[in-house]
């Protein structure tokens, strides 16, 4: 009889001591992290999306009085709106390492606006937007609102979640306005729409047209003073003036944007030799839309704009539908400029990823030239220029493609500095007779006339004004129950970025593009994408064969009415009848093709959402029973070692 094994005298005993001591050490490490740790943090994520930049650290160096964040968020935001909790809890902690760096000169509370309760009125009061979620009935906030000790406050009525990349930008511009005296105003002179208007439907009824998305958020980030189509002089406390397109600039307004220029102030200038924006009125109209410049103050400083043409570029071509094969083509003076035809070495550019323009002009310098052109965007080596008139009216991109002949680059943004002279040299111009029909005279102009530049010029040119325009560079996308513009183009950036570094606020620039929490599966998009593409020619195929048939289907039907059918002719009858057996076939495939269209995708999103939540989880099950079985089959090996010794 084998003799029984025996144990470590107190074996049990040790193993349950060190464990106590080991919750013990563990409770007692967590409590002295919790009170000497509160700042360290280590932020692994791949765009450094908790990590505040150098010049956050920096503004919040300069905080000499108490700022507060007040974050008004609703408790079952998170529950009714899974992705904006994600959202709100990388707010909260970005906040939070705002009041941690600024050693407490910045403050945040969170509040939850419960319906009906007080911090709900304060949130109304503050101008808090409230959202309801699909299907429920309880306003949801999620808005941030800052205060200072002298009770100027900065609001964000809703935290959008499609502005994410820009998230540190707005708490730091929020954080820069409450610690600066002196907010920055930008004066708007322009012909264009920028502040919304009214027009005819093709109903003929008439529809409010919005603000352009870039006038709003220049709204919301700076102080605005909007100057009209004219403007008698600039107001002396405008840091930054923003002229697009002014085609119906007066002498006296010219004159008014010269003097300026002269004291010192900057500019964004956007000058268009044709305006797609207007020339959809004049097409309607049938008219010729004339181009914008600043031909007086452009030769003062040496500069030369191509009003009369337009440029080419087949590399940066967008591509429209065209009217006669409905298959897409290139549209040469349409463009999205990206890659090295975006000057990156410029912090303008910073965050700047494709630019669109619409038939743009381009600048060149003289020889004799005062200042100094510093390309910013730019065309392809092989672009070419096209007269302005060929562009106007109804759109011909075939034509245009059969005269394309590469010539050179072209420059289509630039800042422009130096020290210039005036465009002016015989003072204010007198009021052309045109100004009568405005009832009064401009005022005599009060201020000393200059004849040349106090500071060096420093002015920002664009050759296309409809980069401004909604319609190149933004969808709107339904989002809880409206709809959100979503950019497909950086315009935007590229008109802050340029606002910010004239005001003298370049050290902002730097925090765009910060990244999303969200992480897209991005092999699911393209494949979603390569749907599109295998599908959208069938598709196309299949509308023209459907539209033909219903031509000649109406056709017939014309020629044979209803009424006369005892008389139809026996030919006529029997195509009537296959025109709608091949309609209602036509319907059918075409129903077939938006079934199948992201057939592939749905499959392959299955699959990763089964790869990524189960099939982990069950591995590492899985994992741990094998391991459990092995190391139960190795202590019964050892037990029969120990018994057979």
């Amino acid at each position: 009889m084998a003799a029984p094994t025996s144990r470590p005298p107190g074996g049990t005993g040790t193993v349950v001591l060190v464990l106590g001591l080991l919750a013990v050490l563990f409770v007692a490490i967590n409590t002295i992290a919790s009170s000497l740790l509160t700042s360290a943090r280590l932020d692994l994520t791949e765009d450094r999306l908790y990590t505040l930049s150098p010049s956050t650290r920096a503004l919040l160096a300069k905080v000499e009085e108490p700022v507060t964040f007040r974050l008004y968020l609703s408790g079952s935001l998170a529950q009714a709106a899974p992705r904006l909790g994600l959202y709100a809890s990388r707010v909260r902690d970005l906040l939070r390492e705002y009041e941690t760096v600024s050693g407490g000169l910045v403050r945040l509370e969170v509040l939850d606006p419960e319906p009906f309760s007080d911090i709900e009125d304060r949130a109304v009061a503050a101008g808090l937007q409230a959202v309801t979620a699909t299907g429920g009935s309880e306003n949801l906030y999620f808005g941030l609102v800052g205060t200072n000790t002298t009770d100027d406050i900065e609001t964000i009525p809703f935290m959008r979640v499609d502005l994410e990349d820009f998230l540190e930008y707005e708490l730091s511009r929020m954080l820069h306005a409450l610690s600066t005296a002196d907010p920055t105003v930008v004066g708007i002179i322009t012909s264009l729409p920028t502040d919304g208007t009214v027009r005819m439907n093709p109903q003929g009824v008439q529809e409010q047209v919005p603000p352009y998305v870039i006038r709003t958020r220049i709204g919301e980030l700076f102080e605005t003073r909007y100057l009209g189509r004219q403007a008698d002089e600039v107001p002396e406390d405008v840091n930054v003036l923003i002229v697009a397109h002014p085609k119906d600039a007066t002498p006296r307004t010219r004159f008014a944007i010269d003097q300026y220029l002269l004291a010192g102030g900057r500019a964004v200038v956007l000058v268009d030799p044709f305006s797609e924006t207007q020339g959809m009125e004049g097409q309607l109209l049938g008219t010729v839309v004339e181009g914008s410049s600043l031909k007086a103050m452009f030769d003062a400083w040496g500069v030369e704009f191509g009003v009369g043409t337009v440029v080419g570029d087949k590399l940066s071509a967008r591509k429209v539908i065209s009217q006669d094969s409905a298959s897409l083509v290139e549209y040469v003076p349409w463009l999205e400029l990206r890659g090295p035809s975006i000057n990156a070495s410029s912090p303008i550019m910073s965050g700047v990823e494709v630019v669109a323009m619409a038939s743009a002009g381009h600048f060149t310098l003289r020889d004799d030239a005062a200042v100094t052109l510093t390309p910013l965007l730019t065309s392809s080596p092989g672009s070419m220029l096209i007269e302005a008139a060929k562009v106007q009216g109804f759109r011909d991109p075939e034509r245009l493609l059969d005269e394309y002949r590469a010539s050179q680059r072209y420059v289509l943004g630039a800042r422009v500095t130096g020290m210039v002279e005036t465009a002016f040299p015989d003072g204010p111009p007198p009021p052309p007779d045109g100004d009568e029909a405005r009832g009064t005279p401009p005022p005599p102009w009060t201020r000393p006339v200059l004849a040349t530049s106090v500071r060096p010029l420093d002015v920002v040119l664009f050759g296309d004004a409809d980069l401004l325009s909604d319609r190149f560079w933004i969808r709107m996308q339904d989002y809880v129950g409206g709809q959100i513009p979503v950019p497909t183009a950086s315009n935007g950036t590229l008109v802050l970025n340029t606002l910010e570094a004239l005001s003298g606020s370049s050290t902002l620039m730097e925090l765009r593009g910060r990244g999303s929490v969200s992480r897209p599966f991005e092999v699911v998009e393209e494949i979603r994408r390569a749907a599109e593409r295998n599908f959208t020619d069938k598709e196309r195929e299949l509308r023209q064969t459907l539209e033909k048939t219903e031509q000649e289907l109406h056709a017939l039907r014309v020629r044979n009415p209803e009424d006369a059918a005892r008389v139809v002719p026996e030919r006529d009858r029997r195509q009537i009848e296959r025109f709608q057996r091949e309609r209602l076939q036509l319907r059918s495939e075409l129903r077939e093709i938006q079934r199948s269209l992201n057939l592939d995708f749905e499959r392959l999103q299955t699959r990763l959402w089964f790869l990524n939540i189960a099939l982990a989880p069950l591995v590492v099950t899985l994992a741990a029973i094998l391991l459990a079985v092995w190391r139960a089959f190795r202590r019964r090996d050892r037990v029969h070692e120990a018994v057979a010794g």
